[in-house]
């Protein structure tokens, strides 16, 4: 099929419908064939960025992860700090009364005591280090959980607007089929007035208009579901529904077979990059376990004590002293042995749930890939319905006017040919929700994937 073949089959269905729903069926049920594939007419896909880019920036998930993220950086540098001396600075005063032996005199004074000391950590046998490594990779974590949020943020918000683009065409669909059969109910309807039409005819109509009637409130009906959704994840409406355009798809993005798809998710899914830290932050609480419960803690300590009318003794003294000091702390209940254990299991769990993730990422794009390519089969095969549709539709209306078909048969074309391309728009939104949950469960929808979406919408092959 050529450029002049699609835009002559373009015309032939707009003399054929003529209702307000034109101009979704032409956006979305009509091809423009270009020599390297599908092209569609330039749309306005700056809202939809700008929607999205304000969404990743205000949402309230995104700024819960984000202060996760600034809580974690901080407590990297509170690891740190069991590196560096403490101070502490010890100051009292009291009464103090002493009655000594006869012989000696009793003292009455007021002692002053100012006691400092400076403790410096010299080894722990690792306990520090794997700390600060454990914050790091909280850090790290922090991070990717961020992105992951960012990234799901993303997909919600581009499922929601193209909910309301789907329901938005079907609804218009609807409602042009409902008013196309009015009108030539009521023409009927004058005919028989007139003495030049069938009643029954005029009945059938009305009954096929009682159905499309109840496909608008259907319609509307998951309109109004999809809205809900849609303020949900944006916290307003859109501005004007009727410009909403479903954004161009990034087919080129997409791996070239589902064992590539999975190669790819293995480097860069976010939900397997949070389990891989999760599973070495397991690892450092072993580290830290073993040196914190079975080794000791050497420290370089100084201390210097000034102190005034005390102890009896009256007049200022000093005392400095500088020691190193070894530290070695046991339960006898052995609990050290538990809290190794503990951490232990707690490392092999983390890594058995990492290993399970790998296999539900793995179910997770095999079914996303089987349905991408079961919709976008579908999708061709309503298209087809509809240029079946229209053709016939053609055909029953010249007919018509020779007599040999019934009004009956036309607004059943009609009414078919209109249901055909609601249905073909639909498919055409589930192949797009398809394209982008693909990608996002791969490689996570980076800013060049919403940036590509800047074109009308494309229909895949």
């Amino acid at each position: 099929m050529d450029l002049k073949t699609t835009k002559e089959r373009q015309l032939g269905v707009t003399r054929i419908i003529r209702t307000k729903c034109l101009g979704s069926f032409a956006a979305l049920s009509l091809l423009v064939i270009g020599g390297s594939g599908l092209v569609a007419p330039e749309a306005k896909a700056e809202t939809l960025r700008e929607a999205l880019g304000e969404l990743v920036k205000t949402h309230k998930r995104m700024l819960a992860a984000t202060a996760e993220v600034n809580k974690a950086k901080e407590e990297v540098e509170v690891a740190w700090g069991d590196w560096y001396p403490n101070l502490e600075i010890t100051a009292n005063i009291g009464a103090e009364k002493q009655q000594k032996p006869s012989g000696s005199d009793d003292t009455d004074m007021v002692p002053r005591n100012v006691e400092t000391s400076i403790t410096q950590k010299l080894w722990d046998f690792g306990s520090v280090n794997s700390a600060i490594r454990k914050s790091k990779l909280t850090y790290q974590q922090k991070l990717v959980e961020r992105e992951g949020t960012r990234q799901a943020l993303l997909f919600e918000g581009l499922r929601a607007y193209l909910q309301v683009v789907r329901f938005s065409r079907q609804k218009s669909f609807a409602e042009g089929s409902a008013a196309n059969i009015k009108r030539q109910a009521d023409l009927e309807d004058a005919k028989v007035q007139r003495g030049s039409g069938f009643s029954t005819d005029v009945l059938q109509a009305k009954t096929q208009l009682a159905g499309a009637l109840a496909r608008v409130i259907q319609t509307n009906g998951l309109l109004q579901d999809a809205l809900n959704r849609y303020r949900a994840v944006f916290n307003k409406i859109p501005d004007d529904i009727e410009k909403m355009k479903a954004p161009r798809l990034p087919l080129e993005l997409l791996p070239k077979s589902l064992d590539d798809a999975i190669a790819v998710a293995r480097r860069s899914n976010v939900g397997l990059a949070v389990q891989r830290l999760l599973a070495a932050i397991a690892r450092e609480e072993v580290i830290k376990s073993r040196a914190d419960n079975f080794l000791p803690t050497v420290e370089l300590i100084g201390e210097h004590t000034a102190k005034k009318d005390e102890s009896g003794t009256v007049g200022a003294q000093q005392e400095t002293s500088v020691k190193v000091e070894a530290k070695y702390e046991f339960n006898l209940g052995l609990t050290a042995i538990n809290s190794l254990r503990a951490s232990q299991q707690n490392h092999i769990s983390k890594t058995n749930t990492m290993g399970d993730t790998v296999t539900q990422v793995e179910l997770s794009i095999r079914n996303a890939w089987d349905k991408l390519q079961t919709d976008k089969a579908n999708a061709e095969h309503l298209h087809n319905q509809a240029d079946i549709a229209a053709e016939f539709l053609e055909l029953a209306r010249r007919e018509r006017q020779l007599g040999n078909r019934s009004l009956i048969d036309v607004l059943a074309g009609e009414t078919a040919l209109i249901n055909a391309s609601s249905d073909a728009a639909g498919a055409d939104i589930d192949v797009a929700i398809d394209v982008f949950q693909l990608l996002n469960i791969v490689q996570g929808l980076a800013p060049k994937i919403i940036d590509r979406a800047d074109a009308g919408y494309i229909r895949s092959n």
